[in-house]
């Protein structure tokens, strides 16, 4: 089950999204499963989807909320959506996916044993 406030589910989508089209558009080029097969290919669509993620996440979360005042005691209140997946703000999932992607190439070029 994935849960996700406001826009949070770009976290998902974004490298879902990313990873499908260039691995699509390197496989028509290159040969059937070149995208799977090679070992910089999805590495670095992840980490290109991680700056993306970032960069959407830290503009929908960086805007201003709406401040409202409580008629009992006249105290400001800043009412404001958070976008985020798990309770994780959208921008920090950029860390994950980079994380991901870095393992990943390591793993591919053998310096991470496959167990």
């Amino acid at each position: 089950m994935v849960v996700w406030r406001g826009w949070g589910i770009l976290a998902l989508v974004i490298p879902v999204i990313m990873s499908l089209s260039v691995g699509l558009t390197l496989d028509s080029y290159y040969g059937e499963h070149y995208f799977i097969r090679s070992a910089w290919a999805m590495p670095l669509v992840l980490g290109i989807s991680s700056i993306a993620v970032f960069m959407v996440g830290y503009k929908i979360n960086s805007k201003p909320g709406k401040i409202v005042i409580d008629p009992e005691n006249n105290e400001k209140i800043e009412l404001k959506t958070t976008h985020s997946m798990f309770w994780i703000p959208l921008e920090y999932w950029s860390l994950f996916i980079l994380a991901i992607a870095i393992l990943m190439y390591l793993s591919n070029i053998g310096l991470i044993h496959k167990g």
